[in-house]
């Protein structure tokens, strides 16, 4: 689908004029801030392109499904910054080789993900999850219990995701979770991220915010793809987060990391090194460089199938 054809769609449909669509733009958000009519003419003409950055914004101002038209949308993408979400994916492949090779593959393994009306209140696997993140999160002064009963509130509130691995007879084989919290919570998140979990918070998440993105295991390369196009939705489904954290544990991922677009925001201390990557990092990037990234608009074209699924 051409760009100029959703553009002059977009217009018929809330029936203004160029100028006016300026005029809406402008308003929409602060990327359109110096956007003129001669621009913008020329992009319904198919004379030149907005960035992609500017893309996602009027799909959102549209109301689109951004994922959607991100797909569907036939975009000129840079190959450099396709490489860099390539080498990502690449490291992630390493990694399931990896895994597979100190491991039995497991059959028939089905993903699953729990929020809003869909919690996942079993507590046995809550507190497996639980017991997981205490490894390196410090929970010392909440009881397990507590803790799960205070997820299941967080997943009902769309304050918590958890994605989970589960096999043929129910068992738990990895899980994931993406942790939204309100954007006065960032300091503390950058400022003692091992501790983050022991601070009460609040379940109710309104206005901007910010997403807390960590994985138990790797477990396999699917699995890795199930997670991302998961938190893809979550990221154009709610436009008031503004920043995503993650948790790297080795030199190369922190490097492959930094190339694409993060930034380092702290290491962990007090903590046993690794002797093949240091210490692990918590790294960030705002949502519009992530979901603007042309590797990331690449991926999501390729992983049409999974998206649809």
């Amino acid at each position: 689908m051409e760009l100029f054809s959703l553009l002059l769609k977009i217009r018929t449909e809330i029936e203004c004029t160029q100028a006016e669509m300026v005029e809406k733009l402008s308003l929409h958000h602060k990327v359109f801030a110096n956007l003129d009519l001669i621009t913008y003419s020329r992009w319904e003409r198919g004379v030149s392109m907005p960035s992609t950055l500017r893309i996602i914004h009027l799909l959102s101002f549209a109301q689109y499904d951004v994922i959607r038209y991100l797909v569907k949308l036939d975009l000129k993408l840079s190959k450099t910054k396709i490489n860099q979400m390539r080498r990502i994916v690449a490291h992630a492949y390493d990694q399931h080789d990896l895994i597979q090779g100190a491991f039995y593959p497991i059959p028939d393994a089905s993903f699953k993900h729990h929020c809003g009306s869909e919690p996942l209140t079993d507590m046995d696997k809550l507190q497996r999850i639980c017991d997981s993140s205490g490894r390196f999160f410090k929970l010392d002064h909440i009881a397990v219990r507590e803790r799960c009963e205070r997820s299941i509130i967080l997943q009902e509130k769309h304050a918590l995701h958890i994605l989970t691995c589960e096999g043929k007879d129910d068992s738990l084989y990895a899980h994931a979770m993406l942790s939204v919290h309100n954007l006065h919570e960032r300091e503390l998140l950058r400022s003692e991220f091992r501790h983050f979990y022991n601070a009460p918070r609040d379940a109710e998440v309104r206005g901007e915010k910010v997403m807390f993105f960590h994985s138990a295991m790797r477990f396999s390369f699917k699995w890795w793809e199930y997670t991302c196009a998961y938190l893809l939705q979550v990221l154009c489904h709610d436009p008031e987060i503004k920043e995503i954290f993650f948790i790297v544990r080795d030199k190369s991922s922190a490097q492959i990391y930094t190339n694409f677009g993060f930034k380092v925001e702290a290491k962990t201390e007090n903590e046993d090194m690794n002797p093949f990557g240091g210490r692990r990092k918590l790294i960030s990037i705002s949502r519009d460089d992530f979901l603007s990234h042309h590797g990331i608009i690449a991926w999501l074209k390729a992983h049409a199938d999974l998206l649809e699924s």
